[in-house]
């Protein structure tokens, strides 16, 4: 097993390698946003935020937004990276129909690609919002533990595809981060 060590330039090429499949995705649609969605975490002073035409985001001032990839659409398809090798990939297109097929699609191009799925669980909410998501546990390029949370939902007009990424090595510092993303994010519509 390669150590851990070298896990970055791997963590680089998977994340192109997803990012690559999640592009070819397309977004649909079914539930609506819960109209009582929680409030959201309170902003630090260091935290930066996005916001464009459909939505509005804030996320901790370690992350990056990866604007050198070639997928990478400021209002459409983008990526946050942590600190760490994990980070949450964005994908938002023109409502269509369903949801249940986007979600097929990108575990399809996930469970075996990605990740070795050891465990699914099934997600019913991502920060504010319902929809249809799965969490996917088991193992990263078939060597280091982890996980991927993939989470769909729309809007009166547009479909959101969510993808988490994460090795369980770094879950504790990321997952709080995480969660205030899904937290500060909003849809405008």
């Amino acid at each position: 097993m390669t150590p851990f060590a070298s896990l970055p330039r791997r963590a680089r090429l998977n994340r192109a390698a997803l990012a690559a499949l999640l592009a070819v995705l397309v977004a649909l649609s079914l539930p609506l946003p819960a109209a009582d969605s929680p409030p959201a975490p309170a902003a630090d002073s260091t935290d930066k935020a996005i916001d464009r035409t459909s939505f509005s985001l804030k996320y901790p001032s370690d992350w990056k937004e990866d604007t050198a990839a070639k997928d990478y659409k400021p209002d459409n398809n983008f990526t946050l990276n942590s600190a760490h090798n994990s980070y949450i990939q964005f994908n938002i297109t023109t409502k269509s129909d369903d949801l249940k097929k986007v979600l097929d699609n990108a575990v399809f191009n996930l469970d075996g690609l990605a990740i070795t799925t050891l465990s699914k669980s099934p997600l019913d909410q991502w920060g504010g919002y319902k929809g249809m998501g799965v969490h996917l546990k088991g193992k990263i390029l078939d060597s280091y533990p982890g996980g991927i949370r993939v989470f769909t939902f729309n809007t009166a007009h547009y479909n959101v595809l969510v993808v988490e990424f994460y090795y369980s090595q770094e879950l504790d510092p990321v997952l709080g981060e995480m969660d205030f993303i899904d937290q500060n994010f909003k849809m405008k519509d």
